[in-house]
């Protein structure tokens, strides 16, 4: 770093999204770091602004009305560093504006090559358009032959073809073929069409592949994503990836440039620095955290379990920009099942593709909102079910198809930071992620986290202090029996102890919610004692413990709706239940 970072005490962070701008002040209070001020301004990477940075001088001029201080010149440009009549020390900044990369994946079977090339790729901003497989079990693939994948290639037009398969050594026709098709998709497209090439298939073969792309194509040619049968290898994929997206999206974002020179680091995307804020948060603590980021154009889910980093981006699911395409994925029928009121499935599809069309709308009325919410724990439910698997043999996971024992849960973007009552922000995190045992759930309520990983970048210690004293907005301590029974059988007893010696003993029936206030700043002891059908997260069902809890806006969450998630069939039934679980959390 040019400057020593305790040099650095004033900094400006950045988030430059798909939908919104945001600019955070942070600078020195009593000797510790605090966020001073917080503004936003919609995104202006669209016309008819077409550059980042004017939505972020919109921003930083309401962020100098607010604190009394110059942070722009008379260019308009960032006052860098602070002095007698303004500035900051230090700017830095993360983005998710761009779009997310838009790729071919071309492999040979689902459970090896390209289960291991989807792993690598969720990692970043990217979208699957179009799938070669020789495997018969991949669903919807037509284009075993030659003229199918080049026509597919034709069709999709992407940024990128990513060509894997088989073991170092190993199978060699298919994956020639498939890199023919990608050559000759290039020799008949414009030149500004072509898509680059990236191989990360059987390495003997890479001099092959090379002669067969010639020079038609930009050609990356990496270590192979699965060398053996028993390896995974996605590092070299992943990095190559992320450098590809910054390249191709990133610095392509209209006034990249001059966010890029604000800045002493280098310009992250926004789930990079979120993933760097979650490691910190469980290496501080030892603990297991989620964070879920449910944002306009894309979905991130990150999660640190056993001090395993794991990160999943949908850059084809959001609530605004790319609405519609989750009916690619689900029904409409299964969105409406999170709705407390009858909704036609055409009703539904229409208003997701108004959406999509005028992603900048905010809902006009409640049944707005709730569809909203509802988009968002489809979108987030999908992207968690990426994850499940690459938990399977780690100490935490104990129950199959359900999360890990996660510590702490957070939740990130607009629908869940800006919900108008914090039991709807909650209800929309214990619906998509359905924690089990027991969990403290938050919300990022100033959308510190993603600024923060490139804030740590120049200054480490500002960066953990304003994480941990204004970087979380504790909603409560949510317990989450796993196990079914009949509804209205009792799941769960607990007793609490307050701090202040009073105490309260409550049986919770199966199928219910219940809320017991413990203020912000309160902790106070549970004895849980589960049913012989239930497990609190102990690891078998019946046993029974004592655990200390912390309180949040809402309390203490007892979720004995269980685990997976029931819904009724009768459409009518599972909207009354949908506005139980409602009135249960205050909303």
């Amino acid at each position: 770093m040019a400057r020593d970072y305790l040099s650095i005490e004033s900094i400006l962070a950045l988030e430059c999204g798909s939908t919104t701008t945001q600019a955070l002040l942070i600078d020195r209070v009593d000797g510790s770091y605090r966020i001073i001020a917080r503004t936003e301004a919609p995104s202006s990477v669209e016309p008819p602004w077409s550059d980042v940075t004017a939505a972020v001088r919109t921003a930083l001029r309401e962020l100098s009305d607010v604190v009394g201080w110059r942070l722009l010149d008379e260019r308009e440009q960032i006052i860098q560093p602070e002095h007698q009549e303004g500035g900051v020390d230090a700017v830095v900044a993360v983005a998710s504006a761009g779009q997310p990369l838009r790729l071919v994946l071309s492999g040979l079977m689902s459970d090896v090559s390209l289960s291991s090339a989807r792993h690598a790729l969720s990692t970043s901003y990217t979208v699957v358009e179009g799938l070669i497989s020789l495997d018969r079990r991949e669903e919807g693939v037509l284009n075993t032959d030659l003229q199918g994948q080049l026509h597919l290639i034709h069709e999709a037009k992407p940024d990128l073809i990513v060509i894997v398969g088989g073991v170092d050594g190993g199978t060699r026709g298919p994956i020639l073929q498939a890199t023919e098709a990608a050559a000759l998709a290039c020799a008949t497209l414009a030149e500004a069409e072509c898509p680059t090439i990236l191989y990360a298939g059987n390495s003997k073969l890479r001099a092959e592949v090379a002669d067969l792309i010639g020079t038609d194509a930009r050609l990356h040619a990496i270590d192979n994503v699965r060398p053996s049968l028993e390896l995974e290898n996605p590092g070299p994929l992943q990095a190559e990836i992320e450098e590809l997206y910054r390249q191709q999206k990133m610095e392509r974002l209209p006034g990249f440039g001059m966010l890029a020179d604000w800045s002493p680091v280098p310009v992250q995307p926004a789930a990079k620095g979120l993933a760097q804020s979650l490691q910190y948060l469980a290496s501080l603590n030892g603990i297991n955290v989620l964070g879920v980021d449910a944002g306009g154009a894309s979905t991130t889910i990150g999660a640190m379990v056993d001090e395993q980093l794991a990160l999943t981006i949908r850059g084809d699911l959001g609530t605004s920009y790319n609405s519609a395409r989750i009916l690619d994925h689900v029904p409409a029928h299964q969105i409406a099942r999170w709705l407390p009121f009858e909704m036609e499935t055409e009703e539904i599809e229409n208003a997701l593709y108004n959406k999509a069309l005028r992603p900048r709308t905010i809902p006009q009325t409640r049944e707005d909102l709730l569809l909203e919410q509802a988009l968002a724990r489809e979108n987030l439910r999908l992207t968690m079910a990426g994850l499940i698997d690459r938990w399977s043999g780690n100490a935490s996971h104990i129950y199959d198809q359900l999360p890990p024992k996660f510590h702490l849960v957070i939740g990130r973007g607009g629908v869940l930071a800006k919900a108008p009552h914090p039991g709807q922000a909650a209800l929309m995190l214990l619906d998509a992620v359905q924690p089990v045992g027991v969990a403290g759930l938050a919300l990022d309520q100033f959308g510190l986290l993603a600024p923060a990983g490139s804030m740590a970048l120049v200054n480490p210690v500002a960066a953990a202090q304003v994480i941990e004293q204004d970087g979380l907005l504790s909603l409560g301590t949510v317990v989450a029996p796993v196990g079914t029974a009949r509804e209205g059988d009792i799941a769960l007893k607990f007793k609490i102890e307050y701090h202040d010696g009073r105490s309260l003993e409550v049986e919770v029936p199966y199928g219910s919610l219940e809320v017991i206030p413990l203020p912000s700043g309160q902790t106070a002891t549970l004895e849980l004692r589960p049913t012989r059908r239930f497990d609190v997260g102990l690891g078998s069902k019946g046993q029974a413990g004592k655990t200390k809890v912390e309180g949040g806006l809402l309390g203490i969450i007892i979720d004995a709706r269980g685990r997976p998630l029931p819904f009724a069939q009768d459409p009518a039934v599972q909207q009354e239940k949908v506005q139980r679980w409602l009135w249960d959390v205050g909303s």
